[in-house]
């Protein structure tokens, strides 16, 4: 089975790195709805992390790989 995240790297308000996983994302998402998404993280404070609230936008990254379930 394959599995596709999109990871999203903050700094936070206390000069801490986060990630953000979203699971799954649509296959033919944008760079610019990347970094849209990013910004409305930032601007909304949506998300608090234990490392302070995401202030700046570090880096984004498609990661995919392969799951194979071992039955036991």
């Amino acid at each position: 089975m394959e599995k596709r995240d999109l990871e999203l790297y903050f700094t936070t308000s206390l000069k801490k790195k986060v990630k953000l996983v979203i699971p799954e994302p649509k296959p033919d998402i944008t760079t610019t709805e990347i970094h849209a998404v990013m910004d409305l993280v930032i601007e909304k404070g949506i998300f608090g992390f234990p490392q302070g609230l995401a202030v700046e936008k570090l880096s984004a990254r498609i990661v995919e790989s392969n799951v194979q379930k071992i039955e036991i």
